[in-house]
C-alpha cells in the first residue's frame, strides 16, 4: 500500500482543515458578537471593560487568525498549482481585512450563521472521533483527562448557578438583599422559576454519568484519551450554552417585579459564553490530529524495513542468512 507523504501537518487533508477552520471562525465571531451585545447591561464599567476585553480577544482569534488559516488551507486542497498557492496567499491577507473593514465581523447575522458553522463543526468531530477510534492510550492517561474536565465542567455549574441564583438577582435588584428578592419574587404568581435549579442538577448529573461512562469504556479498551477530551470540550460548550436558556424565566420574573432590562446584570454569563465557543472549537480543531497508523500501515512499513521482499530473512532457510542448499531428492 503506496503511503501519502507528509510534506505538512495537513497533508492531503486541506479541504477538510479549511472547513474546520473557517466553522471555528465563524464559532468564535458569532459568539463575540452576542457577547458585545450583552455587554449594555452591566452595571459595573470595570466587569464591562474585562468582558469588552476578552471579547475582542475572541474576535482576533476568529477573524485574524482562524479565518485566514482557514482561507488558505481551503484554496490549496488537492495539488494546487503555483497560481493557485499565490491566490491562497493573497485571499488569506484579504480576507480579514475585508471581513474586519466591511463591519461583517460585528454583524448579529453572525449569530444565524454560526448555528449552520456548529452543524458542520459536529459533522467533523464525527468524522475526526471515528478516524481516532483506534488511537492507543497510555495507562492512567484517560482517568486524569476524565477528573480534569468534569471538574472544569463541575466548576462551570457552579459558577452557572452562582449566576443565576445570586449574582444577577443582586446585581439586578442591588437595593435589596438576597432573602428579600426571593422573598417579593415568591409571592408573584407562579412563585419562582425553578429552571436554574433543574439546569444545575440535570447537567450535574450528566457529568458524573458521562465521567462514569468514559472510566468503565476506558477499562474495557473502548474509550481512549482522544474521545474523553472530544466529548469534554463539548460537554462544556453544552453547559455554558444551556446556561442561558435556563436563566430566562427567572430574567423575566425579576424585570416584570422590579423593573429594568430582562438581560443580565452579572458578566459570569457571557465570561462562560467565551470558554464554551473557544471549546466547541477546541473539539473541532483537534480533529485535525494525526490519527495512529492503521494496522496496513503498520505491515508496510515493516515490509519496506525488510527490503520490500516477502520471505524476508527466512529465505536464507536457517533465518541467520547463510545460505542453505535444497535438500536433494532421490527417485
Amino acid at each position: 500500500m503506496a503511503r501519502m507523504p507528509r510534506r505538512s501537518p495537513f497533508a492531503g487533508r486541506h479541504a477538510r482543515a479549511g472547513v474546520s477552520f473557517l466553522a471555528a471562525a465563524v464559532i468564535l465571531a458569532a459568539t463575540s458578537v452576542s457577547v458585545d451585545l450583552a455587554l449594555l447591561t452591566f452595571p459595573s464599567e470595570q466587569w464591562r471593560a474585562i468582558v469588552a476585553a476578552a471579547s475582542q480577544a475572541m474576535e482576533f482569534a476568529g477573524v485574524w487568525v482562524a479565518l485566514p488559516v482557514g482561507t488558505a488551507l481551503l484554496l490549496t486542497a488537492g495539488e494546487p498549482a503555483a497560481w493557485r498557492r499565490a491566490l491562497a496567499v493573497a485571499a488569506a491577507v484579504a480576507t480579514p481585512i475585508v471581513v474586519q473593514l466591511s463591519g461583517a465581523a460585528r454583524s448579529p447575522f453572525l449569530i444565524l450563521l454560526a448555528l449552520a458553522a456548529a452543524v458542520i463543526g459536529y459533522a467533523l468531530i464525527v468524522f475526526g472521533v471515528a478516524e481516532h477510534r483506534r488511537d492507543p492510550s497510555p495507562p492512567g492517561r484517560v482517568p486524569v483527562a476524565v477528573a480534569v474536565l468534569a471538574t472544569a465542567n463541575l466548576l462551570v455549574i457552579a459558577l452557572g448557578a452562582l449566576h443565576l441564583l445570586l449574582w444577577n438577582p443582586l446585581a439586578r435588584v442591588p437595593a435589596l438583599d438576597m432573602g428579600q428578592i426571593y422573598l417579593v419574587l415568591g409571592a408573584g404568581p407562579g412563585g419562582v422559576d425553578a429552571t436554574p435549579a433543574v439546569w444545575a442538577f440535570g447537567a450535574a448529573f450528566v457529568t458524573i454519568a458521562a465521567a462514569v461512562a468514559a472510566l468503565v469504556g476506558a477499562a474495557r479498551g473502548l474509550v481512549n484519551t482522544h474521545l474523553v477530551v472530544t466529548c469534554g470540550l463539548l460537554l462544556l460548550h453544552a453547559t455554558s450554552f444551556f446556561l442561558w436558556g435556563a436563566g430566562i424565566g427567572l430574567g423575566e420574573q425579576l424585570a416584570s417585579t422590579f423593573g429594568g432590562p430582562i438581560g443580565d446584570a452579572s458578566p459570569v454569563a457571557s465570561l462562560l459564553a467565551l470558554v464554551g465557543a473557544a471549546c466547541l472549537a477546541g473539539a473541532i480543531l483537534m480533529q485535525l490530529l494525526p490519527a495512529a497508523p492503521a494496522v496496513d500501515d503498520e505491515a508496510d512499513a515493516a515490509e519496506q524495513d525488510w527490503g520490500g521482499e516477502e520471505d524476508g530473512p527466512s529465505a536464507s532457510g536457517d533465518g541467520h542468512g547463510v545460505p542453505v542448499a535444497p535438500a536433494s531428492v532421490t527417485p
